[in-house]
């Protein structure tokens, strides 16, 4: 008896044990079973709660409870954990808190509060000491395959935020003369083991969501005011790497007809620059809008410092536009005389969705596309925001609907 009850017991303990081992791997592996295939040499931690980040940012305006209440649903559902951010009313910034060349410069309330809200997410990363977050904007959507598209960035992004072996900041980027210049991702040298994250150790923004972004080109780079040695402005000309990551086969990525901001809009260049269903990731160049972007420690410092204090003049996305070009290079007491390491992907991993008509609270939608019948997301084919109804109720797989499918019609027609 004394026997049947120690099996018993030992019985009982081991499922307990093997249901909370495997319990977290049922968690884990929910988005690769039904949200795609994760990359065998990705990195795992990736497939964490915060992407790979130290958290995961959301931007929002507490009165929009309708965007919290989605934002949270989305996230959820691809196992992610959020913090938010609450937006900021521009009606409460005074203009005394704002930088010093402002004071001329005739700024919406809108973009006020944007900036400021912008502002407290990068003070949150430099206060808590992170090593890197991802910040997104409460109306921003997403594959619901998001987390094997990140792994391939960040295998992609290495090329230009991990130092080559032997060397403190020198990537391999930096050693590609080439206009343009293309690495197909599966010819990728094998010694880029980043320490700090796993997309990289050397950066300061990961510009993951956007509503377009340029190649770089050296023959449309700035011409930049750096200081020389003796603290005088001299004219230099600082271009980004022209290195292009390319990641073929994507069947994430729409066809050459989808590849465009809005409806209305022309065919991005990548439409036409590689053959369908291609990724490229390179350094950012020209990119508007914030849907999502993450920053390192180092970066977040730099932002807050030209930003927060130096200057603000025009939208937030414009502003980190022209420092990730460069812009701002040779500013301020010696400050800033490299050019600041922001890496970026086309087409975008996360873009705006437009949601039955609701209106932006800092400016219209691009384009003028609003629609008070359909909703859309740019970009994304397999949307986490269109498929909500349907893996709540446990739908995946095929049945989840691709908004811009191969057969050249879309959820809009």
């Amino acid at each position: 008896m004394l026997y049947s009850y120690r099996t018993l017991v030992l019985t009982l303990v081991t499922l307990v044990s093997l249901f909370l081992l495997l319990r977290p791997l049922r968690l884990n592996d929910l988005s690769r079973l039904k949200h795609g295939k994760v990359l065998n040499n990705g990195s795992p931690e990736i497939l964490n709660s915060t992407l790979g980040f130290q958290q995961v940012f959301v931007i929002n305006l507490p009165a929009r409870t309708d965007r919290r209440d989605a934002m949270t649903l989305a996230a959820a559902l691809c196992e992610m954990r959020v913090t938010y951010i609450d937006g900021v009313s521009g009606d409460n910034i005074l203009n005394k808190v704002l930088p010093a060349d402002s004071f001329d410069k005739h700024i919406s309330k809108g973009n006020k509060g944007s900036w400021r809200a912008h502002m407290n997410a990068l003070k949150a990363v430099i206060q808590q000491n992170m090593t890197s977050a991802l910040i997104l904007e409460d109306d921003a959507d997403w594959d619901v395959r998001i987390k094997p598209q990140l792994q391939q960035f960040a295998q992609a992004a290495l090329v230009f935020t991990q130092p080559i072996k032997g060397s403190a900041k020198s990537t391999l980027a930096d050693s590609s003369t080439a206009n343009p210049a293309n690495l197909p991702l599966d010819s990728l040298p094998p010694d880029l083991k980043p320490k700090l994250t796993p997309y990289g150790d050397n950066w300061d923004v990961l510009w993951l969501g956007h509503c377009g972004t340029d190649f770089p080109n050296a023959v449309k780079s700035p011409t930049i005011k750096a200081a020389s040695a003796e603290g005088n402005p001299t004219s230099q000309s600082h271009h980004p790497p022209l290195l292009r990551v390319i990641i073929p086969n994507d069947d994430t990525v729409p066809s050459p007809a989808h590849l465009k901001p809005h409806p209305f809009a022309l065919p991005d260049p990548l439409a036409t620059a590689y053959p369908p269903h291609t990724r490229v990731v390179h350094a950012s160049s020209g990119t508007i809008c914030t849907q999502a972007y993450a920053v390192s420690q180092q970066g977040a410092r730099k932002l807050l410092w030209q930003f927060g204090l130096q200057t603000f003049t025009t939208g937030w996305d414009l502003m980190l536009r022209d420092w990730c070009d460069g812009g701002y290079v040779g500013e301020g007491s010696g400050m800033g005389r490299e050019r600041p390491v922001c890496v970026t992907v086309q087409p975008p991993l996360f873009s705006h969705h437009f949601g039955n008509g609701a209106a932006s609270d800092i400016a219209a939608a691009g384009g003028g596309f609003v629609s008070k019948e359909k909703e859309m997301t740019p970009y994304v084919r397999l949307s986490v925001r269109l498929n909500m109804g349907r893996i709540v109720e446990g739908v995946e797989g095929d049945g989840l609907v691709d908004q811009w499918s191969d057969g050249g019609d879309s959820i809009l027609r």
